[in-house]
């Protein structure tokens, strides 16, 4: 039986590493991008009926806090258990899965460790000055260079190679107010005892997901779990994730986020498809699936991206 399978984020930056001498099938994601403007304010459930009302204050509270826990710190490190499915011709939806370990130190530093269900391991790491992906099984890696911060490299991958990364939002500083420009309603699910620890349960909407949020009610209010609906795709798919192991502000060197290549590891080329950027786009999308090939893709500007086939 042939699977179709959507890669997951860290996996998609593959696509960076894998040439014409890889051998390839050309993806890429649909562009789509809500077109939500910012929220300055939001009315209290004293403003209008509670029915009526898109945002419940406990919800976007707790909401704010652990996005500005995350925006704020120096740095974090966190072990991800994902899963997301993947919805074949036939209708029927099949789950892959994958265990990241990412560690963040701002301003430019990035290194995520990443295995999927399938065995294949990858590394993807940042260092100011290129990206850098790394497949194991075959002992190869790519490179391209890009200069700036770890917000400067997320909106790179996202905007100009339009690679969409389902976590993306969580990496940079700016998550308290993209989260502003995409939420349409929040409510307050309850109060959920039977998680690793207890939790506040919320559920968001937007305008090209709906999603649930675990967040710890302790001191850190950092997500426990997290599910995605992607409700504008075919078949609705689903990206679920399970957040263990957070450390804020770890004292990290940059030689434990360097990337130094094994014995025999071979640097291969690649050519990367730029889109061209619309003027009115947001900040940073970074939530849709990548399912889909794009229209001509021979034709794009800066060669293609070519991911290998599963």
């Amino acid at each position: 039986m042939t699977v179709a399978r959507w890669l997951s984020w860290s996996a998609l930056l593959l696509f960076l590493t894998v040439g014409p001498a890889a051998g390839a099938q050309e993806q890429a994601s649909q562009e789509q991008a809500s077109q939500e403007q910012p929220t300055d304010q939001y009315l209290s459930d004293d403003d209008q009926p509670a029915e009526d009302a898109p945002m419940d204050v406990e919800a976007l509270a707790a909401l704010h806090l652990m996005a500005d826990k995350l925006a704020q710190a120096q740095g974090f490190s966190v072990t991800i258990r994902a899963g997301f499915d993947v919805v074949q011709d036939t209708g029927q939806k099949i789950t892959f899965g994958e265990r990241r370990q990412v560690t963040l130190s701002r301003p430019d530093r990035l290194r995520i460790e990443a295995e999927e269900s399938d065995g294949k391991k990858t590394l993807v790491t940042y260092d100011g000055h290129a990206i850098t992906v790394f497949d194991r099984e075959d002992n190869v890696y790519g490179q391209v260079e890009k200069a700036g911060s770890v917000d400067d490299v997320i909106r790179y991958v996202v905007q100009d190679l339009d690679i969409r990364l389902p976590l993306a939002l969580l990496l940079v500083t700016t998550l308290p107010e993209e989260l502003d420009q995409r939420l349409e309603a929040i409510d307050y699910v309850e109060r959920d005892m039977l998680t690793t620890v207890p939790t506040d349960h919320l559920a968001g909407r937007g305008a090209d997901v709906d999603f649930e949020v675990w967040l710890d009610t302790g001191n850190t209010h950092l997500p426990q779990r997290l599910s995605i609906t992607y409700k504008n795709e075919e078949g609705a798919p689903q990206y679920r994730a399970e957040f263990s192991d957070w450390k804020l502000n770890p004292d990290l060197s940059q030689v434990d986020l360097a990337f130094i290549p094994p014995d025999g590891a071979q640097r291969i080329p690649f050519l990367v498809r730029v889109r061209r950027q619309p003027e009115d786009q947001p900040p940073i999308t970074g939530e849709a699936p990548a399912n889909q090939a794009p229209p001509n893709a021979a034709s794009s500007e800066s060669g293609s991206l070519e991911g290998a086939s599963k």
